[in-house]
């Protein structure tokens, strides 16, 4: 590929293939979806010079949609669409020009957050507030506490425990940062008659594929259905946007949040998948930076051999093919949703 794309052609590439990888999940169709990668990487778009910066900004700009909590789909296979209309009001793709896109403007630098519309949009500008000062914290992560300034005059680490609480202390505050623009736009469905139109705990626990069939069904049954003169806003809310929490997110991961209630205060889980999925959280874009992450806690994600995850029917996805996805660009979130974890799980505290 030897013509220069622009930033938002960058961007159309990427959610292209987050589209089509999609599509190949929801059909169960994996020469499709290694074709799609493929044709991905074969193209040269990840030459571009900009790509980098522009993998970047999509994935700190995403902002998902979901259901009682549920992660649903990339936004132009979602099924929710007429119910965002109906509810909130614009199109999924009207919210995401207003709310998306000038994150992204702001991420490549083609817009600052002063000037964006704080009537047209009221999340974009505290979100791109947020991402600045997250950059930031993330300038110094890796900062060597004990560095006097030279490679070769680094004293020894007089207190180990002290030394490590810096690091975890610096990524619990990136954690805390990424929650405050990691958001969701969340509905829920209201009971009528005492009962729910959609059944969450059987959402819950569908694949992709019948997710996006029984959310479809049941939505074509409601406006399909003449003679229900019962309005869609009296079946579903929309809840505005709800942050994601480190703890719920890796809890929806299969890992227990205390384990990270346990790493805050400097106790290292013994789980790969801890740290993997910490990065994803805080949406580190690259497998080289991942790497770098993983390596702080003496981890990789470079070896050749170990396997990641299944999907498809039993296809076996190792560590190399996830870094492949990783440096495409494939949304964090449908890399977990083809594995079959969760977007999150919220605490249930007792009465």
């Amino acid at each position: 590929m030897k013509d220069k794309l622009s930033y938002k052609q960058l961007y159309d590439e990427i959610e292209t293939l987050n589209t089509s990888v999609f599509d190949s999940l929801i059909n169960g169709d994996f020469e499709s979806f290694q074709n799609t990668i493929n044709e991905f990487t074969n193209s040269g778009i990840m030459e571009q010079e900009e790509f980098a910066t522009a993998r970047e900004a999509y994935r700190y700009s995403s902002m998902p949609f979901t259901f009682d909590g549920v992660w649903i789909s990339v936004d132009s296979r979602n099924p929710l669409d007429r119910v965002v209309m109906d509810v909130a009001g614009p199109s999924i793709q009207e919210i995401h020009e207003r709310d998306v896109m000038p994150v992204y403007a702001y991420m490549v630098k083609q817009a600052e957050p002063q000037e964006i519309n704080h009537e047209d949009s009221k999340i974009a500008g505290k979100r791109c507030a947020a991402l600045q000062h997250y950059k930031e914290l993330y300038k110094d992560l890796y900062k060597d506490p004990s560095s006097q300034g030279s490679l070769w005059n680094n004293p020894l680490v007089a207190d180990a425990e002290k030394h490590q609480m810096v690091y975890i202390n610096r990524i619990t505050e990136l954690a805390a940062a990424r929650s405050k623009f990691y958001a969701t736009y969340n509905f829920t469905s209201l009971p009528l008659n005492g009962m729910k139109i959609i059944d969450n705990e059987k959402l819950q626990n569908l694949d992709p594929a019948k997710k996006i069939k029984y959310l479809t069904g049941t939505l074509d049954n409601i406006y399909g259905n003449t003679k229900n003169k019962i309005h869609c806003a009296d079946y579903f809310s929309f809840d505005g946007y709800k942050k994601i929490l480190a703890s719920n997110y890796l809890q929806g991961k299969g890992i227990d949040r205390k384990n990270w209630k346990r790493y805050t205060k400097g106790t290292l889980p013994d789980k790969f998948d801890f740290y993997l999925q910490l990065a994803f959280y805080l949406t580190i874009p690259s497998s080289d930076e991942i790497e770098k992450f993983m390596n702080l806690h003496g981890y990789s994600i470079k070896g050749p051999m170990l396997l990641f995850c299944d999907i498809l029917g039993g296809n076996h996805i190792l560590y190399r093919d996830l870094c492949r996805w990783i440096d495409a660009g494939i949304d964090y979130n449908l890399i977990n949703e083809m594995c079959g974890l969760k977007l999150e799980l919220k605490e249930i505290r007792k009465k």
